[in-house]
């Protein structure tokens, strides 16, 4: 019997040693791995991410390189996409836009992420007259229509910031502030994500409210933590999960709002690339040249919807409630 009971410890021991911990972020990576539409999703973004970041080797021509011996050429084997009005190749441009739209959407969603993070996870800690004043500025600026408030910020902000990038290059003599399409990259962020923060701030704000009266952030603030380690140590992490997910989606909104306002004339200018602004030059040639129209438009739905994927798969495996434990 006590032979039996010896053997049964020791395999149980056994198992112990070789069998992994489960924790939530393996549960979720599991559940990520596993959910069809997400691994598809996120197949096609990281194929077009590697097709931004090697634009220069993969394009077969510059994209600024005007051919007038081959003017509005539909797709055939030199040109994969054709040409447009200027014999640029369109399939070039589609490569440098991929570059633009996953540089500015990085830079929007990770600037509206950490200050609706941070404005979020601290108005609600905080209370009191701090929450209120924040409340008041992301309900004024939820209450107008995005893409109309980043346009309108877009031309306001664009004489200042040129007065600005003028001075400096006045003051330091160098070139990059004269170059306009960094400029219009500064004025193409600062509007979008103007605009942007205030939705991931709401969520950041509600879980936290939820969080605030919990045992566990009692007892640390009993034992005398602050109200940056309450917040860097136990708020934010436990809502990571939603970051994450809101990150993911606000990427491909950030592409779409960037493609608006270039397609308004009011985004990247030229020689910058922008799927928007391709799609825009094309408009008077819908009908003869539709490729013109369809190769940016495609490659910018593909990448929403490839995100979208992304984003619900994401939301599947980091919320708790979905998982069957």
């Amino acid at each position: 019997m006590s032979a039996e009971i010896d053997n049964q410890s020791t395999d149980a021991a056994a198992l112990w040693r070789t069998s992994k911990p489960r924790t939530f972020w393996s549960d979720a990576v599991h559940s990520f791995a596993h959910n069809f539409t997400g691994m598809l999703g996120l197949l096609i973004f990281v194929l077009l991410l590697l097709a931004a970041i090697f634009a220069n080797q993969i394009a077969p021509y510059d994209y600024l390189t005007q051919d007038w011996n081959n003017l509005l050429k539909p797709p055939n084997s030199a040109h994969l996409m054709g040409t447009d009005e200027l014999g640029r190749d369109v399939f070039s441009r589609v490569l440098m836009g991929a570059r633009t739209a996953f540089l500015v959407a990085l830079c929007i969603s990770t600037v509206s992420t950490t200050i609706g993070l941070f404005a979020g996870a601290l108005s609600a800690f905080l209370g009191g007259w701090v929450d209120r004043v924040v409340v008041w500025i992301m309900d004024a600026l939820l209450s107008f229509p995005s893409i109309w408030l980043a346009a309108f910020v877009s031309v306001v902000t664009r004489p200042t910031i040129d007065s600005l990038t003028s001075s400096l290059y006045a003051s330091t003599g160098w070139a990059l502030f004269q170059d306009r399409v960094i400029f219009s990259y500064l004025v193409v962020i600062f509007a979008i994500g103007f605009v942007a923060w205030p939705y991931m701030g709401r969520l950041v704000r509600s879980q936290v409210l939820s969080l605030r009266e919990k045992e566990f952030i009692e007892a640390a603030r009993a034992l005398g933590a602050g109200t940056r380690w309450v917040t860097m140590r136990h708020l934010i992490p436990n809502v990571l999960g939603s970051v994450i997910v809101t990150f993911t989606l606000s990427f491909g909104n950030a592409m779409l709002y960037e493609s608006s306002l270039s397609f308004l004339g009011i985004g990247i200018q030229p020689p910058g690339a922008s799927w928007g602004r391709m799609i825009f030059e094309a408009l008077s040639r819908l009908r003869a040249q539709p490729y013109l129209i369809i190769m940016p438009g495609l490659t910018l739905t593909l990448v929403v919807l490839s995100l979208q994927f992304v984003g619900d798969a994401l939301n599947d495996a980091l919320n708790p409630r979905s998982h069957s434990r």
